[in-house]
């Protein structure tokens, strides 16, 4: 599975996915009807962040394998993502927390985090933020700690196991013990939000995306996968909505929602992936009819900018949305209409902004990646 294109259109469902739910406004007292629908089908979209990690599992591990052998390999993957990450994350850090400061135009929110910044700088916010001991200014910034401590160990144990078969089994370990942490963790005091941001609460979702990148990679595996795709396919979205009902939704912090839930959506998007690489390959014509038709074609451009649109949606919502719905005497506890626009609003802001950091700054550090293939 070597274009980039499918996952790019995951991606840009993903993003949409995760910004609907972060910058929702659906919440009155008492929510029922049509209202209660519509903020729901807001909120789940944090199951975007499930999606992302398992197609970085799905994708990550699949460059650690194909570069296994080659001269060179893990340093120029390590450096690849580097270039890819560490650019925009450090910049709008250095902005946050040294520029505005030193500018004297600091906005409240973050000034109030100043002393919390450190668990940013070293990518740990997601181990201290549920703890309550910050950072509070940038809750979204622990999925990007989990999937940069997933790009330092992850290639270590691929490196050690060497075969797709054993990394497989690894894969298949580890979604397990993810499973049993958040049972564990369930029986302390801890906070809920612990078993949604701790990463060892989301190894399975990376883990399982390795695991469809490791079985595409073993070719007896593999084709007897593919001989049996459909079946798959609906046995696992029959037990998705067996999960879904029993979880009643899958709500994010409850019991049942952060056992069976996180495990089934892994699930279903594991497969998910592996049967939509299965179809570009298969059935080329289909591909790249589909590919052609402007669904497709925006999802993928709303993909390429996924990871500036991450970083700059809850900075856009926290800093204008309040203000700005208030100057346009705009009502939105309850109204699903406005509540709807804001969310397109965010969206489409936050797009501009990736787009005009990927082209004006990212581009530069980009280009540098030719030097490590």
């Amino acid at each position: 599975y070597t274009t980039l294109f499918r996952s790019d259109v995951l991606r840009g469902l993903a993003i949409l996915l995760v910004i609907a739910h972060n910058t929702q406004l659906l919440n009155p007292p008492e929510l029922s009807g049509v209202v209660a629908l519509a903020q729901y089908a807001l909120n789940i979209g944090w199951v975007g962040v499930q999606l992302f990690f398992v197609l970085s599992g799905f994708l990550i591990t699949g460059i650690l394998l194909d570069e296994l052998g080659r001269p060179n390999g893990m340093r120029n993957f390590l450096v690849r993502r580097a270039l890819r990450i560490f650019p925009l994350y450090y910049g709008f850090l250095l902005l946050v927390f040294v520029v505005l400061p030193a500018l004297g135009i600091q906005p409240e929110i973050y000034r109030r985090d100043s002393h919390n910044q450190t668990w940013l700088w070293t990518y740990l916010s997601d181990w201290t933020s549920p703890l309550g001991i910050g950072p509070h200014s940038l809750p979204h910034f622990w999925s990007l700690a989990v999937e940069e401590q997933f790009y330092l160990v992850w290639p270590l144990v691929v490196l050690a196991l060497r075969t797709p078969a054993k990394v497989a089994q690894a894969c298949v370990a580890v979604a397990l013990v993810s499973l049993l942490c958040r049972i564990a963790l369930l029986q302390t005091d801890l906070p809920a939000e612990v078993l949604y941001e701790w990463p060892l609460c989301h190894m399975d979702a990376l883990a399982l995306g390795g695991l469809a990148a490791a079985c595409w990679r073993h070719p007896h595996w593999a084709q007897w996968v593919r001989h049996r795709a459909s079946a798959i396919l609906c046995v696992t979205v029959a037990g998705f909505a067996a999960v879904f009902v029993w979880t009643h939704g899958l709500p994010r912090l409850s019991p049942r929602g952060v056992t069976a839930g996180y495990t089934g959506l892994a699930l279903l998007f594991m497969v998910a992936v592996y049967w939509l690489a299965w179809r570009d390959t298969e059935r080329a014509d289909e591909a790249r009819a589909w590919t052609a038709s402007a669904p497709a074609r925006l999802l993928q451009s709303v993909g390429k900018y996924s990871y500036g649109m991450y970083v700059f949606h809850k900075p856009l919502h926290d800093l204008f949305s309040a203000p700005l719905l208030a100057r346009l005497g705009v009502p939105h506890i309850g109204s699903i209409g406005p509540a709807c626009l804001h969310v397109l609003g965010v969206a489409l802001a936050a797009y501009v902004s990736a787009w005009l950091s990927y082209h004006l700054y990212e581009v530069h550090f980009l280009r540098l990646k030719n030097r490590f293939t």
